[in-house]
């Protein structure tokens, strides 16, 4: 039997991520993560050495998703309207549910196994989604002078700000805020439907 199809080792990943993504990974211990699971301690070690590896295996499931929806977005022609409006879809779908707490035990440490891994992950990600603009610089829905690797990278300086208590006032959720981000990079503020 395949260990990713292991229904224990899956209600472990689900409890994991609805426990991190409401009040972030510091805060949750294995003990929690076992109770709510309905799983022993021992049933947790088998799967997992430690909580960080559990948080590392939930996001990088969560990165494959988005991935292959990435890749998907390459294969489709569709119009420049459509394929912006699922590329903030998926960055909503990222970011659902994500506590304050989550985004800051992610980003607030740089030097933290977590935000190592994370910038790993996401510079997989971004990689894909420069294709995805270049791809959209030949078909004429992205401006053929943007610098594709420049918006990338101040996207990911971005992250900075969510960060930031001052600016999470502002927003009811960090989903909120990510989304504002993401349209005021895409759009400006200019109107759009």
């Amino acid at each position: 039997m395949d260990i990713s199809s292991n229904p224990k080792r899956n209600q472990i990943l689900l409890t994991g991520k609805e426990l991190f993504w409401k009040f972030g990974f510091r805060r949750v211990t294995i003990e929690e993560i076992c109770k709510e699971a309905g799983v022993s301690k021992m049933t947790f070690y088998k799967f997992f050495p430690n909580k960080m590896e559990l948080a590392k295996t939930m996001l990088d499931n969560l990165f494959e998703e988005s991935l292959t929806k990435i890749r998907k977005l390459q294969e489709e022609h569709e119009s420049p309207d459509k394929t912006l409006r699922k590329i903030l879809l998926l960055k909503a779908e990222g970011s659902r549910e994500i506590s304050e707490e989550f985004i800051k035990d992610l980003y607030a440490n740089p030097e933290g196994e977590l935000n190592s891994f994370m910038e790993e992950k996401t510079g997989i990600c971004f990689a894909e989604i420069i294709k995805v603009y270049e791809k959209g610089k030949e078909d004429g829905w992205v401006r053929k002078d943007l610098n594709v690797p420049f918006l990338m990278l101040f996207t990911q300086k971005i992250l900075d700000i969510i960060t930031e208590d001052e600016m999470l006032h502002y927003f009811d959720s960090s989903q909120e805020l990510i989304m504002e981000i993401t349209n005021l990079l895409v759009y400006g503020i200019s109107t759009h439907e």
